[in-house]
């Protein structure tokens, strides 16, 4: 009887020991990116070095003149231009960036996609290839959507509308009014709404239902972006971001 006195209080203690870990393992951040090379980024108001690890949710913004690259794993990046700000998230198996304002140039591969998210319009690689693709925010109610290498399909979810933009092609997507039926943004993985339900992310500006235009084409787009707006990285690590073949050093 003694013994098994004894024995209850370190079962219990044993317990309640598992449950004081556990929660914390399941509330912990969801890593959701590295720095990778960069210049005056700024992650939760602090300097976003070189290495750091980006959480799910995190705003990376980018002043004028700097420059960012954020790591996804399995050689898929993103590349945030001056006066860009992005939020990322850890989608299940895929990368999510939220363009806020600016650019992002992505490069997504087979084993890590890579989706960008513009107020209501997703844009997705297509999948099982390497895809290097440009989302840029050329005024406040005109977007442009361009695949370097590989094939993007861009969906508008109000209209529920696909536009496949193929490699050298770019779209042009707009803003609409509110009185066109503009909705909010999707709801996105990693940020828990009532009742544990995912909840909408807020994007600048606030009306944020977009209408793809028409396809155009474009040539080296990209790597003309990258010229003039990563004076911090050299020519190898700016290359390695695109393909040595589209981008090559003197």
């Amino acid at each position: 009887m003694g013994h098994k006195g004894a024995y209850i209080p370190r079962l219990l203690a044993a317990l309640l020991s598992g449950l004081l870990i556990v929660p914390s393992s399941l509330t912990a951040p969801q890593l959701a990116a590295v720095a990778g090379p960069g210049k005056d980024a700024t992650v939760r108001g602090a300097q976003l070095a070189q290495g750091a690890n980006v959480f799910n949710g995190d705003i990376v913004s980018v002043p004028d003149g700097g420059d960012s690259v954020l790591l996804f794993g399995n050689n898929a990046s993103a590349h945030l231009t001056g006066e860009s700000a992005v939020r990322v998230f850890r989608c299940e198996d895929n990368s999510v960036v939220q363009l806020l304002h600016g650019a992002v140039i992505f490069r997504s591969t087979p084993k890590q996609p890579v989706e960008v998210q513009l107020g209501d319009s997703i844009t997705k690689p297509d999948a099982g290839h390497e895809v290097i693709g440009m989302v840029s925010l050329s005024s406040p109610t005109t977007a442009n959507i361009a695949a370097q290498k590989g094939s993007l399909t861009v969906k508008t979810m109000h209209q529920g509308k696909l536009q496949l933009v193929r490699e050298g092609e770019m779209t042009e997507a707009r803003l609409t009014s509110p009185a066109n039926g503009a909705s909010p943004n999707p709801a996105m993985c990693g940020q828990s709404g009532g009742s544990g339900q995912p909840a909408a992310v807020p994007s600048q500006p606030s009306t944020n239902a977009w209408v793809l235009v028409g396809l155009g084409t474009t040539a080296l787009v990209i790597g003309l972006v990258l010229r003039g707006h990563q004076p911090s990285l050299t020519c190898a690590q700016k290359g390695a971001l695109v393909s040595p073949y589209e981008f090559p050093c003197p």
